[in-house]
């Protein structure tokens, strides 16, 4: 099930996984290639990640035009909240803020996604909502699909 606001940066899935399960996959840095849209691939990550401060070292683009940038924890509060803050050379920074929360039946996944630094700074709300937003829906539609992935593996090991 699917809730997302186009007029808003904040893009909102819900899924059937836990927050447990969708908390693990952020807290793993090297899965952020597999749904992370433009991340192809990812080079190191810190030993203490999410940890405030520490990094993940990561390729964007196709190659082989691509480009090798970083990405830090702002902010991490574990099963709630994931804040980040992504470099995008040559475009400057952007501040993603990643929130979970309990649902009935799973998990509520909030992406929401904001200019950090010129020169995206500079560009009207309504130019990084065009390029926001699809990417983020895409985003946490792959998140959630991981998420309830392992889910259904746990379930068949278990079963």
């Amino acid at each position: 099930m699917t809730s997302e606001a186009q007029n808003s940066l904040t893009v909102t899935r819900e899924t059937s996984a836990s927050v447990q399960r969708v908390w693990d996959l952020l807290a793993d840095g090297w899965t952020y290639s597999q749904w992370v849209v433009g991340n192809s691939r990812m080079r190191a990550v810190d030993r203490d990640w999410p940890a405030p401060g520490s990094q993940i070292h990561h390729s964007i683009g196709l190659w082989p035009l691509v480009i090798n940038d970083t990405t830090t924890v702002e902010k991490c509060t574990p099963l709630e909240e994931l804040v980040l803050l992504a470099k995008t050379r040559p475009f400057g920074a952007a501040r993603i803020t990643m929130r979970l929360s309990p649902t009935p039946t799973g998990c509520r996944i909030e992406m929401a996604e904001v200019p950090a630094g010129v020169p995206l700074k500079w560009l009207p709300d309504s130019v990084g909502l065009a390029a926001a937003w699809p990417r983020n829906r895409e985003c946490t539609w792959r998140l959630a699909s991981l998420a309830e992935r392992r889910d259904l593996e746990t379930a068949d090991q278990e079963g």
